[in-house]
């Protein structure tokens, strides 16, 4: 209820403070307004959720005041009320733009009943919004496996889930960073309600501040009307934030100060909103190491690793690869178990170190599934890199595989890293662990300078 705002209109001082003590008994946010004039110009500043209003008042009526209200906001929620009982009174109201009206004298459930009408709606209008957005992903959020390793994680979601304080989720791309974070939020407090992502690779780093905070209407010309931010979006809920290293020095001050403070400002707003949202945050990078170079600030730092949970590769729990293997077959609706797999295929799976993870085991798999159709997989149809065993772990050198050169290797990962992080080259450059110097240097010397002499550079 607290990103819920009112604003009470009226010339009567005993009504405004009547009512700003009836609303705030109950958790809502209230300002109030001796007149329409006024009360323009406080909502040019806070973009109130409610205005709730006399019609008769002096310097302004409430219908002109509402008219005004309706150009400079069309999302303005404006409800009158009015001591004359007449139809034509009414109608004028609703003509003008108000949701509803109410009759003096005011009567208290009355307008608490109205106001829980208003909060329904616009609660309902918030959370179409976060679908909007894509912040609900179907996804697996089973935990598979049995190994200490991840026995260990399993225990530290079990820890983490009643506590409201931050959490830091630490581990290599494809861990399954995100499946924990969903995981720690079901098992909490909060399961029912919004889980919300913001995924700090996939954003543009000038957009990351309306994402994270919102924006009121005519902030930005291209996208009239107001947004809500995630921390608004996710209120009662939780925020995960994949990949926070993304983010500018600048704006991780303003999510400390949000965090700490419990309160955000929309961009183009003056006003504070509070919000109650759950933070949970990941980086695939050593945020420590980053607070060392100068480049994450030491005090966000310490306020999201007060509940830390570091992911495991894959590598070091191989144990758990049966278990992975007959779970993602179960997932492609294959018949067979991993006790009908040939043994050989399975010592490939488990030999191979995995740099992608789980996420790489899941392709892999999914992979020869196409291949194989009906029959049972094999290890003639597993890449080479996997079932290459005399070259994987005899270090000797078959010349009868065409390999491609460490150049060509090189070059295919850094063009594979800028189209996933969208051709930004900053992101691309704390990716691949270089500044933005030597990156530009490495692209020409592989040949890929066109890709940002368009303006990414």
């Amino acid at each position: 209820m607290a990103a819920f705002s009112v604003l009470i209109v009226d010339d009567e001082k005993v009504i405004r403070s009547g009512l700003k003590a009836l609303l705030g008994s109950v958790g809502y946010q209230v300002d109030t307004a001796q007149d329409g004039l006024e009360a323009l110009m406080l909502y040019k500043d806070n973009h109130y959720t409610l205005v709730l209003s006399d019609i008769n008042m002096p310097n302004l009526t409430g219908i002109e005041m509402t008219k005004q209200l309706k150009l400079m906001d069309p999302d303005a929620t404006v409800v009158l009320f009015t001591g004359y009982s007449s139809i034509e009174s009414a109608l004028e109201a609703m003509k003008s733009g108000a949701e509803e009206y109410l009759l003096k004298p005011i009567n208290n459930d009355e307008v608490l009943n109205m106001v829980s009408r208003v909060y329904e709606r616009w609660d309902l209008r918030r959370k179409n919004d976060m679908l909007r957005q894509e912040i609900l992903r179907a996804e697996s959020l089973e935990i598979i496996g049995s190994s200490a390793p991840i026995n260990k994680v399993k225990s530290g979601i079990t820890q983490a889930a009643d506590s409201m304080h931050p959490i830091l989720i630490s581990g290599a791309a494809g861990t399954g960073k995100r499946i924990i974070a969903r995981a720690i939020h079901n098992q909490g407090p909060r399961k029912d309600e919004a889980f919300v992502v913001l995924d700090c690779a996939s954003t543009a780093v000038d957009q990351l501040e309306a994402a994270l905070f919102g924006y009121e209407a005519e902030t930005f010309p291209e996208t009239p009307g107001r947004k809500y931010g995630l921390l608004e979006v996710a209120h009662g809920g939780t925020l995960y934030i994949d990949e926070i290293s993304m983010m500018t020095m600048d704006l991780q001050s303003k999510l400390l100060i949000a965090i700490e403070t419990s309160q955000l400002f929309r961009l183009g707003s003056k006003q504070a909103v509070n919000f109650n949202s759950r933070i949970i945050a990941s980086t695939k990078l050593n945020l420590l190491r980053l607070v060392e170079e100068g480049n994450f600030r030491e005090d966000l730092y310490y306020k999201l690793n007060s509940i830390p949970i570091d992911l495991p590769a894959l590598k070091d729990r191989k144990d758990d690869i049966p278990l992975l293997v007959d779970y993602f077959s179960k997932k492609n609706g294959r018949k067979e178990s991993v006790g009908d797999l040939e043994a050989d295929f399975m010592e490939a799976l488990q030999r191979y170190d995995w740099p992608g993870n789980q996420r790489e085991l899941q392709h892999v798999l999914e992979r020869v599934f196409m291949l194989v159709g009906n029959e049972p997989p094999s290890l003639e149809f597993l890449p080479p890199e996997i079932s290459d065993v005399d070259h994987q772990f005899s270090g000797g050198y078959r010349g009868d595989i065409k390999r491609a050169t460490l150049a060509e290797n090189e070059r295919e990962y850094m063009l594979k890293t800028f189209r996933e992080l969208g051709g930004n080259m900053t992101h691309v450059a704390k990716a691949l662990g270089l500044n933005l110097k030597s990156l530009y240097d490495h692209f020409e010397k592989a040949g890929l300078g066109y890709l940002y002499q368009r303006g990414d550079k």
